[in-house]
């Protein structure tokens, strides 16, 4: 299994290509980076985030940093606390969205955001070079342990919604953490916006009992039962909390591209501002902000690249087709709880259920294809797909992330991933026929490539 290496972050598969020792370097070089300032700790519940945190711990301590320690807490709770807590940055060691045997360290500089690629060079240069400040017995770091981090998280969370009319519509929710990071934070949730809780996988135990990208056929356990229930709206989540996607009250289960759309819109309605995505997000995002009359930026795919964007842009929400969004005016992250809320805020505001504002959204059809290919392979079968474009007679190429081609009724992107060793293959157009032909054609040419 290959290392996944970015001045943001390292995943990789525990016990392979993801070893303490590949911790221990990573997290020395992070506490170089800060020059032994005060770093916030947090994790996940997999198996294997108790040694890579205590393997992290020693590193930033032998660097000589202040290390608050959040024990198991999500992403974006974490990513909320570094102003607060006045540090100069955090680590999180959380699989995110990957499956049970893999996991990662994500490094979130002084505004809570992902570490940008060009500013964290130099972190990547003291990796390979093996170049880490020690600290002598005198001067190592100290751990303190962090409790009641949420309760301020939450009070600002209310505040960026209407609390009161969540509270009043008194919504039934079905929520699955996937045995995750918000596990323990559910409940306070749930009882700072009057919400009937029906929690799914809601025991943070470490074993991720379904994949934990949410997307519809992780959401089948919740989509057969929350009618039983009466649930108003089910919430499906990753492991991090950085990721949503959404289950009807009538039992459907919504792809996780419906989440930014439905956001954005609500967003724009109570103020607008610039949009920022990424090269692969649904269109229904394109037509929202047009109809809207805001600007719609798009980088590569990648938290990183988007918050940056948006803060160079002054975005009032930004997030991808992975079920992601961030408010800028709130934290600097991808925000499972905030994007929960602002769903609930919608709801309860326009008194409609999910499945009529999701009806109501511009009706586009998307297919999601991937396809098994190592870093050189897929870089390479890229290349010959380029020169093989014209087969599909796009009326526009863009090249900000892989190879887009668009037309007026959809696009085609085919790009590397950054977190598997897959090439990706999406297509969307306003016929689903249409969507499916165009990425078979791609995956027609990439499989004789390969």
């Amino acid at each position: 299994m290959t290392l996944r290496l970015a001045s943001f972050g390292v995943r990789g598969f525990v016990g392979q290509s993801l070893t303490p020792r590949v911790a221990m370097d990573f997290a020395a070089a992070f506490g170089t980076f800060v020059d032994g300032g005060r770093v916030l700790l947090g994790r996940d519940t997999r198996y294997s985030s108790p040694m890579l945190h205590s393997a992290v711990t020693a590193s930033l301590l032998s660097c000589g940093c202040e290390v608050l320690d959040f024990d198991i807490c999500p992403t974006p709770v974490l990513q909320f606390s570094v102003k607060p807590y006045e540090a100069t940055g955090a680590l999180s060691i959380t699989g995110g969205h990957n499956a049970m045997g893999w996991n990662a360290l994500t490094l979130l500089g002084a505004d809570g955001a992902f570490l940008e690629p060009t500013s964290g060079e130099p972190l990547l240069g003291a990796f390979h070079a093996v170049d880490f400040v020690k600290r002598d017995a005198l001067n190592v770091g100290s751990r303190v342990a962090q409790a009641d981090y949420f309760a301020p998280y939450l009070r600002a969370l209310a505040k960026m919604v209407n609390r009161d009319a969540i509270c009043r519509a008194n919504f039934t929710v079905l929520i699955d953490p996937v045995g995750g990071a918000g596990c323990p934070f559910l409940d306070a949730f749930s009882q700072a916006f009057n919400l009937n809780l029906v929690a799914i996988n809601g025991e943070p135990s470490g074993y991720l009992a379904r994949d934990p990208e949410p997307r519809p056929r992780t959401a089948r356990q919740m989509a057969s039962f929350i009618r039983h229930v009466s649930g108003h709206v089910g919430f499906v989540l990753s492991s991090d909390m950085g990721r949503l996607s959404l289950v009807a009250e009538t039992g459907e289960p919504l792809s996780e591209e419906y989440t930014l759309p439905l956001l954005v819109r609500h967003l724009l309605k109570q103020r607008a501002g610039p949009v920022v995505t990424n090269s692969c997000t649904s269109r229904m995002v394109d037509d929202i902000t047009a109809a809207a009359g805001v600007e719609l930026l798009k980088t590569p795919v990648g938290q990183a690249y988007v918050v940056a964007k948006m803060a160079d842009e002054q975005a009032r929400v930004g997030g991808e087709g992975s079920g992601s969004a961030a408010v800028p005016e709130f934290s600097r992250g991808f925000d499972g709880f905030l994007m929960m809320a602002l769903v609930l805020e919608q709801m309860a505001s326009s008194g409609e259920p999910l499945s009529a504002l999701v009806r109501s959204l511009p009706p586009y059809h998307m297919v999601k294809r991937s396809i098994k290919a190592g870093s050189r392979a897929a870089y390479r079968v890229l290349e010959i797909f380029h020169s093989e474009v014209m087969r599909f007679g796009a009326e526009r190429i863009d090249l900000t992330d892989g190879i887009r081609l668009e037309w007026e009724d959809g696009w085609l992107h085919v790009r590397a991933s950054h977190t598997e060793q897959l090439i990706r293959v999406l297509s969307e157009a306003r016929s689903r026929e249409v969507a499916m032909r165009r990425a078979e054609k791609a995956l027609r040419l990439i499989g004789q490539e390969l």
